[in-house]
């Protein structure tokens, strides 16, 4: 019977490991969601520059143009001026005209948005909007009281300006009410999604520390299979960071199709939904090259053949800490300067990579100084002939 508690007890250690891995993989996807929440989508000085950004990304411009312009010649009232101010025999052609002045709209709209003035007029809009969002999440019933639950980007302005170009100003004067405003968000669309903004809000501070100590115990607990244990969290790194890349890519275009029904509209929201998510794309990058370098070096320090092969040969250079740290410290500076990728220039980033860069390094030094000395140890003294 006692030959059977040490089992028992690995066993134990085993499903604590597991489970604890396991809520921390969960915990990773909500700490990233929380910190991108409480720092960029809670912010109104965050999201007031990531606006910037988004209307200055061509392709945004380009589809908001449209969006623009089609609430121009999309009136009837406009069709109608157009066509009655057209000499009659030019009146056949009038579909015709009226397409030729829609484009040549779309390009003089595309140039306004990219002007300072334009873009600033967006940029207030969108964060107007902004406030109002999380104004509605902070105090659903006062501001359903108030505002009636609705939050509205109010691009009016910068329409008042595209009508007034190509067309003289009278089409301004044509627009129906409510032209160039985009319901975004009502009341009744929240549900679930504002209790859960709320809790992350709430938690946003304490639990990323949170996680990090239950990776700490999961470790700590697995005597015995500590480096397995160090690759099944690699693992769960990898999931966590799979399922933020599907919410980032997935949920995006799923709340831009829900909640805005103009489609002309949709691609510039979407666009503006990865940038102003690219705090979420920072640090998925940071996560998968995190999880790949650690299996990477679990993998370098394993006892099989081939992991001991590559010791071996490499074993000058890694014994040596001028090579095995200064290869990969000039490696590294080479990246930041050349900022392949966003991580490579975010400072908490950079932090976790180089500490888990030393600490792997000198795990691999020691293992290869200690096998090269096992090594000289067993070689057979040589004695001199006779």
């Amino acid at each position: 019977m006692a030959t059977d508690i040490p089992s028992t007890r690995q066993l134990g250690r085993g499903i604590g490991v597991g489970v604890s891995i396991a809520v921390g993989t969960v915990l990773i996807v909500v700490s990233v969601l929380a910190i991108w929440l409480n720092t960029v989508a809670f912010d109104n000085a965050t999201w007031r520059s990531t606006s910037a950004q988004i209307i200055q990304d061509p392709g945004v411009q380009k589809d908001v143009s449209h969006y623009l312009v089609g609430q121009v010649f999309n009136s009837p009232t406009v069709k109608t001026e157009i066509t009655n101010s057209l000499p009659p025999t030019l009146k056949l052609f009038a579909p015709e005209i009226i397409n030729g002045a829609r484009q040549v709209s779309e390009t003089a709209a595309t140039r306004l948005l990219a002007t300072s003035q334009a873009q600033a007029l967006w940029v207030n809009a969108s964060s107007q909007a902004h406030a109002e969002v999380v104004k509605l999440i902070d105090n659903k019933g006062q501001y359903v009281k108030t505002n009636n639950g609705k939050v509205v980007l109010d691009l009016s302005s910068v329409l008042s300006q595209v009508a007034v170009g190509p067309l003289g100003g009278f089409a301004e004067r044509a627009l129906p009410a409510g032209a160039g405003q985009i319901t975004i968000l009502e009341s009744n669309q929240l549900g679930t999604v504002q209790t859960v903004a709320q809790i992350l809000h709430a938690v946003a501070l304490w639990i990323p520390f949170v996680t990090i100590a239950v990776f700490v115990f999961a470790i700590w607990l697995a005597r015995g299979f500590r480096r397995r244990a160090l690759l099944w969290s690699a693992i769960g790194i990898l999931v966590a960071t799979l399922i933020l890349i599907l919410v980032r890519r997935e949920l995006g275009q799923e709340i831009v199709n829900s909640l805005v029904s103009d489609v002309t509209i949709r691609p510039a929201l979407i666009t503006a939904w990865y940038i102003g998510t690219d705090v979420l794309g920072t640090i998925n990058t940071t996560l998968f090259i995190v999880a790949v370098v650690l299996i990477a070096g679990l993998w370098l320090v394993s006892a099989g053949r081939y992991a001991t092969w590559v010791r071996t040969r490499l074993a000058p250079w890694i014994a040596n800490p001028y090579y095995a740290f200064g290869v990969p410290a000039a490696l590294l500076l080479i990246l930041i300067v050349w900022e392949p990728l966003p991580v490579f220039h975010k400072f908490w980033s950079m932090l976790i990579i180089i500490v888990l860069a030393v600490v792997g390094i000198e795990a691999i030094r020691r293992i290869t100084i200690a096998e090269q000395s096992d090594t000289r140890t067993e070689e057979p003294a040589v004695t001199p002939a006779d």
